[in-house]
C-alpha cells in the first residue's frame, strides 16, 4: 500500500468525484480510478459507492478515511519534526458532514468550498442520510454538523442551529393536467388524485405530513406507487401516472425544464419545514465552531 495511493484516495473522498479529484491532483482520471480499485482490491472491500452521477462513501469508505488521514497526518508529522515552523492548525482536520437526500444542496457546497480557501488543511467527510438518522447521528457524534429539517430538533436543548433553506411543501403535476394552471392548490383540491410517494425511510416527514394532511380533510391519500428518489418520481409523473409530492428545497429550478411536469406551491398550514443547519453545543471542536460562525455569517437574510 502506497502513501500515494492514500493520498489519492482522501482527495477523491474530499471531492466526491474522480474527475474533480484528478484534476486538483494533476494526474489523467483513468489513472486515479485505477489506483483507487487496486487499493479496493488490495483491502478487500468497496470503498465507494458508484453511481450514475454520484460517488459516496461506503461504511468500510468512511472507516478508512479516518485511519487514512490519521497515517497521513503522521507522515506529515513525521516529515517537519525538526521543523519549528510546523504548526498543529497546519495538519488535515476532518469534519463529518450529514445531509439531506434528494434536496438541492449547491449553496452548501459552495459555502464549504470559501471556507477552505482560509482554511485548506480541512476535510469535510459528506453523507447524504435520512432526518432521523442524521438527528440522531448528531446526537452520537456519527456528524458534527447536518443540514436537517428543523422539527427534528425541536426538543433538543444541546442543540444550536440557525436556518440554512427556507422551505415549503409543492406538488408536482403532469403538463397538461387540469391543475397545471393553478399558482397554489391545497389539499382539497387532491382529494380526487392518485400520488407516487418517496418510500417513508427516504423521506418520513413528508410522508407522515400528508397522509395527516388528506385525514384532516376526511379522506385517504390514494398511492399508486413508492419510489427511492426524486428523479424516479418525477419521471413518473411525467409519464401521466400520478402526482407527486416534494419540497421546494429539493427544486433547483430546472426540473420543469427537465421534465415534462409543473410545479406547484402547497397551501401551507403553518407549520415550520425549514431546513437548518445544526450541531451540538457540547462539542468543543474550534474548527467546528468556526464553521459554524462562518455559516451564521453568510446565512444571514
Amino acid at each position: 500500500m502506497k502513501l500515494s495511493t492514500l493520498h489519492y484516495f482522501v482527495e477523491v473522498a474530499a471531492e466526491g468525484s474522480f474527475t474533480k479529484a484528478a484534476q486538483k491532483l494533476y494526474i489523467s482520471q483513468p489513472t486515479l480510478s485505477r489506483r483507487i480499485q487496486e487499493l479496493e482490491t488490495e483491502l478487500g472491500v468497496a470503498l465507494f459507492v458508484r453511481h450514475s452521477h454520484a460517488l459516496a462513501l461506503s461504511d468500510a469508505g468512511e472507516q478508512f478515511l479516518v485511519e487514512a488521514n490519521d497515517v497521513l497526518d503522521r507522515v506529515d508529522r513525521l516529515s517537519h519534526m525538526f521543523d519549528h515552523q510546523q504548526t498543529a492548525e497546519k495538519a488535515t482536520q476532518l469534519l463529518k458532514i450529514g445531509c439531506l437526500a434528494n434536496f438541492n444542496m449547491n449553496k452548501m457546497y459552495e459555502l464549504f468550498s470559501r471556507f477552505k480557501i482560509d482554511h485548506p488543511n480541512v476535510t469535510f467527510l459528506i453523507k447524504q442520510d435520512t432526518p432521523m438518522n442524521l438527528s440522531d447521528g448528531l446526537a452520537k457524534g456519527q456528524y458534527e454538523l447536518v443540514f436537517d429539517l428543523s422539527t427534528y430538533f425541536q426538543h433538543s436543548e444541546n442543540v444550536e442551529q440557525l436556518i440554512f433553506m427556507r422551505n415549503h411543501l409543492q406538488v408536482a403535476v403532469p403538463l397538461h393536467h387540469t391543475l397545471s394552471k393553478k399558482k397554489k392548490v391545497s389539499f382539497s383540491d387532491l382529494n380526487q388524485e392518485t400520488f407516487i410517494l418517496l418510500e417513508r425511510k427516504q423521506s418520513p416527514i413528508i410522508v407522515d405530513y400528508v397522509v395527516n394532511q388528506f385525514v384532516n380533510y376526511g379522506f385517504n391519500v390514494r398511492a399508486n406507487s413508492y419510489v427511492k428518489n426524486l428523479e424516479e418520481g418525477l419521471t413518473k409523473v411525467a409519464l401521466g401516472e400520478g402526482l407527486a409530492f416534494l419540497y421546494s428545497g429539493m427544486n433547483d429550478g430546472t426540473l420543469e425544464e427537465k421534465y415534462p411536469i409543473k410545479i406547484i406551491d402547497l397551501a401551507s398550514d403553518g407549520s415550520d419545514q425549514n431546513i437548518v443547519a445544526a450541531y451540538d453545543k457540547r462539542n468543543d471542536n474550534s474548527l467546528l465552531k468556526e464553521l459554524f460562525l462562518f455559516l451564521k455569517n453568510n446565512l444571514k437574510g
